[in-house]
């Protein structure tokens, strides 16, 4: 007696005989992304291996769950007969049944037809684990059924078999030795688990658990995390969730959050249920959460992470190897999906520091950039400026970016925050304009101002920029290699085709030689070419002070005297502007070779500079300008005698002492420049602060340390 082993169709609605599992929820997440699909497991093995008394054991154990449901077969045998609890059916409905597409699969054995309901294929598509007592010969059948199938097979020695088969008294002595006689192998795709039966029931039954449990589809309800971890992703989850006791996550650190195509990687925190996480939930914070983009509420699995694919090539590097440029664009990819732990990274980005070649430099530039989203300008020349920095009171973006517009080159300039200076070039602009501009606050900008000053985090930031300035800042990783594709990354992501770069050299600037910095320039300008970028990077003097103060509000002042051509302007602060605003403009093909300088003080000095920067803050969104502190300290000399020079490094930390950048009112006056000549007692600095604790706390730095009188 044969029939065909397997028949899907739709079960007809109101269908009579459905005692399959029923739905546990049908509703969608609050996101709309349907649950995952669940698992089918499909127990095998010969009659008298324990089958039913293992299945039977694992549906009382996991009675309630929501999470397992536990089909019920139709079977061409009386119910009186004994054996699997079953829905019995003779023949003539089965084959009628059959036709009408009720079977999820069917077969015939032994002289009985055996039938498994479509409501299966309900459960798994709710995201339930379905437990089905199936046929070792149709595993395809159900493999083609299912999209995960999970074949438990059931073993046991033949002389147990044939005891359990004589126990049941259904078949004769021959019968039992021609059941025990057939040897069917197991043919299956996906994972075939093992489970021995050959001690008591309750071993049987926690081993099938212990299987049943850790293959399972487990899923957990997304939730914030009630606590703040700073950009790190973590994912909260109770000890007492059943991904956890059945094993799944195992000891893992890292773990995927996945939600149909979606996924974030995180930091496991297992926790005891109902302090930060419920049970059946999976809290993240809120860095995780976002990347994930899924509301509260929505269903989500956790699963171990996966070893990065390109943990061989970081090692590589970290060997000191040199990578090809589709290596190193496989560990950056590796990094931001969170796919290495912290020391890995740390050890990758110690080594990258130290070791990378030019090549490397230039394809890890083309990758932060790629996995940025790139502006696009409809002009063939998008003009942009940037300074190495670590000059105090070297604001000379804010002036030579009006001077260029002025000219009508369109220049979306992007700038950082101080990270440990006393001011960074949008610090200052934030004093006059709104700065945190979004893509479409930059293009609104760029159309009615032709430039903009802006903060460069949410224009180029680069998703690796999160996962490399984790691990540098704190480890105070300084690399002049790491540097150059940070920045010109975020010149590419900014739309730029032409940069001019400031390289500083001096004590205090970020390179101290002469020597370093003229090889740092043909760094940049070397990479610059190999990502498609036009760049002239120039060495200036990093060695003194440019302005008259520090801190955002007083350097503001500057800026604004030197545009207004103001009487006591900073003379150096024009002229650096003038030069940098000069090479901008010799970009512009229509500006004769040797006459940019002109232009640009002719541009400076008629006005139309000022227009253009008043233009740009208006475009940004003009704000009520920031005035420096209230409160003031004056530092006077020990000594008399010439003003040798102004420490910049010092300067800057006692601006920070009194608030700056993040008070914007904060900051240091150089009363006496370097060559003034001073009588012991006069006024060298004037420390600035908005409230009086932060001008007692600047006494913490030694102000006159600051001016070295010679």
């Amino acid at each position: 007696m044969t029939r065909k082993a397997l028949r899907a169709g739709t079960r007809p609605a109101g269908h009579p005989h459905s005692h399959e599992p029923t739905p546990a929820n049908t509703s969608d997440t609050q996101s709309g992304t349907p649950p995952a699909e669940g698992t089918l497991f499909l127990v095998v093995g010969p009659s008298g291996a324990g089958k039913d008394t293992l299945i039977d054991g694992a549906r009382a154990a996991l009675a309630g769950d929501p999470a397992f449901a536990f089909a019920r077969r139709v079977v061409t045998r009386p119910a009186e007969a004994g054996g699997e609890a079953h829905e019995a059916m003779d023949e003539a409905s089965f084959a009628a049944a059959e036709r009408a597409g009720a079977f999820l699969a069917s077969w015939g054995a032994h002289g009985l037809f055996y039938g498994v309901r479509q409501a299966v294929r309900e459960a798994l598509g709710e995201g339930r684990n379905v437990v089905v007592n199936g046929s070792r010969r149709e595993i395809a059948a159900f493999e083609a059924a299912a999209a995960r199938v999970v074949v438990l097979s059931i073993t046991a020695p033949p002389d147990i078999v044939a005891a359990r088969l004589r126990a049941r008294g259904r078949e004769d002595a021959s019968a039992v030795a021609a059941r025990l006689s057939r040897a069917v192998p197991i043919r299956a795709h996906g994972p075939v688990i093992e489970i021995a039966n050959n001690a008591t029931a309750d071993v049987g039954v926690a081993r099938f658990l212990a299987a049943l449990l850790g293959a399972a589809h487990l899923p957990l309800t997304l939730a914030a995390a009630p606590v703040s971890m700073g950009r790190e992703a973590v994912c909260f989850v109770a000890r007492e969730s059943l991904c956890v006791r059945a094993g799944q996550l195992g000891a893992a650190e890292r773990v995927d959050v996945v939600a149909g195509s979606r996924r974030v990687r995180a930091r496991l925190a297992l926790c005891d249920a109902g302090t930060l996480v419920g049970p059946g939930e999976a809290a993240l914070s809120a860095p995780a959460l976002e990347r994930l983009g899924l509301a509260s509420g929505s269903e989500v699995t956790v699963q171990r992470a996966r070893a990065a694919g390109s943990r061989d090539l970081l090692r590589a590097k970290v060997a000191g190897c040199t990578l090809e440029t589709a290596e190193i664009e496989q560990i950056a990819l590796d990094l931001v999906a969170g796919n290495y732990s912290e020391g890995e990274t740390a050890g990758f980005l110690v080594a990258a520091a130290q070791s990378l070649t030019t090549s490397e430099v230039i394809a890890l530039t083309r990758v932060r950039a790629a996995l940025g989203n790139a502006l696009v300008w409809d002009r063939p020349l998008v003009v942009d400026k940037h300074s190495l920095g670590g000059v105090p009171g070297s604001r000379i973006s804010m002036i030579a970016v009006p001077i260029a517009a002025a000219h009508g080159l369109l220049v979306p300039k992007i700038s950082s925050r101080a990270i440990t200076s006393a001011a960074g070039t949008a610090d200052v602009m934030e004093c006059a304009a709104r700065v945190d501009l979004t893509r479409a606050d930059m293009g609104a900008a760029i159309a009615a101002a032709g430039a903009t000053i802006a903060w460069n985090g949410r224009i180029s930031h680069s998703p690796l920029d999160d996962v490399m300035n984790a691990i540098n800042r704190p480890l105070g990783i300084r690399s002049a290699l790491l540097d150059v594709s940070s920045i010109l990354s975020k010149k590419l992501l900014a739309g730029a085709t032409h940069v001019v770069i400031d390289i500083p050299a001096g004590r205090g600037a970020k390179t101290e030689t002469r020597a370093e910095a003229a090889k740092l320039a043909t760094l940049f300008e070397t990479v610059g070419s190999g990502v498609g970028l036009t760049v002239r990077a120039f060495v200036t003097d990093g060695s003194r002070v440019i302005g008259t103060a520090v801190g955002p509000a007083l350097e503001l002042i500057d800026v604004r005297a030197v545009l207004e051509g103001a009487a006591g302007a900073s003379a150096a602060l024009r002229e650096k502007a003038l030069d940098f605003a000069a090479e901008m403009l010799a970009f512009d093909p229509s500006v004769p070779v040797g006459t940019g300088r002109a232009r640009a003080e002719s541009l400076l000095e008629s006005g139309a500079a000022l227009s253009a920067f008043e233009a740009i803050v208006d475009a940004q969104g003009r704000r009520q300008t920031a005035t420096p502190g209230p409160f003031v300290r004056t530092i006077c000399a020990s000594r008399s005698g010439t003003v040798a020079g102004i420490d910049g490094p010092a300067l800057g930390a006692l601006a920070r002492a009194a608030g700056a950048p993040e008070d914007k009112g904060a900051g240091v006056r150089v009363i006496a420049p370097p060559g003034a000549q001073i009588v012991a007692g006069a006024p060298v600095l004037e420390v600035v602060a908005s409230h009086q604790d932060a001008l007692d706390w600047s006494r913490t730095v030694d102000g006159e340390a600051v001016v070295s009188i010679g």
